[in-house]
């Protein structure tokens, strides 16, 4: 705490020197070496890991559908197509994403519902719910999940219809369902 502290004192003072005396092109320049030397002391540069991963070390996925799917009783949501599959995590044939490196990780979808259908999903962590999506009413509708989980190398994260009833996600060429995830921290 002391180092970041004496580091935002030095900065404070610095801008005041530069500002004086410097372009703002090296006013700037100085600027970014600080910050930089600061994230690396508090160890969150590179999306808080330091220097030890690098970016296509880093397990993340997104994924998206641009077409509909149809879902009866707890089928597993496809998310079809790839934007990112750092560690290929995530396998679209069976909608899973598998954990390649244990850590923290946050999870988020947008999953569109057809027009003036009700649709119920589950997030699942293993064979475990962790959060429940319904989207009903007029139109299309889309419901979300937002979570972030402690998960071991090899626990399984997917989207799943509820139990109880045959239901269709909706996306075209706009992809409107999508499902995202990535390493925080290990």
């Amino acid at each position: 705490m002391f180092v970041i502290q004496l580091i935002s004192l030095l900065l404070a003072a610095e801008i005041a020197v530069v500002s004086s005396s410097c372009s703002s092109k090296l006013e700037r320049s100085l600027f970014d070496d600080l910050i930089g030397m600061m994230l690396k002391l508090k160890g969150t540069e590179h999306g808080g890991h330091g220097n030890e991963m690098k970016l296509k070390e880093t397990p993340a996925f997104s994924v998206y559908r641009n077409s509909p799917q149809s879902l009866s009783s707890s089928t597993v949501v496809k998310f079809d197509r790839v934007w990112t599959n750092n560690l290929n995590g995530y396998d679209v044939s069976t909608g899973v994403f598998t954990v390649p490196v244990a850590g923290l990780y946050h999870f988020s979808a947008v999953v569109m519902s057809e027009s003036d259908k009700q649709l119920f999903l589950n997030l699942w962590h293993n064979d475990s719910k962790t959060a429940g999506s319904l989207s009903s009413g007029n139109g299309y509708k889309t419901g979300t999940f937002d979570v972030v989980l402690d998960v071991k190398k090899g626990d399984r994260i997917y989207i799943r219809c509820r139990d109880n009833n045959a239901q269709k996600i909706y996306s075209d060429t706009d992809n409107y369902s999508t499902f995202s995830g990535y390493l925080i921290a290990k």
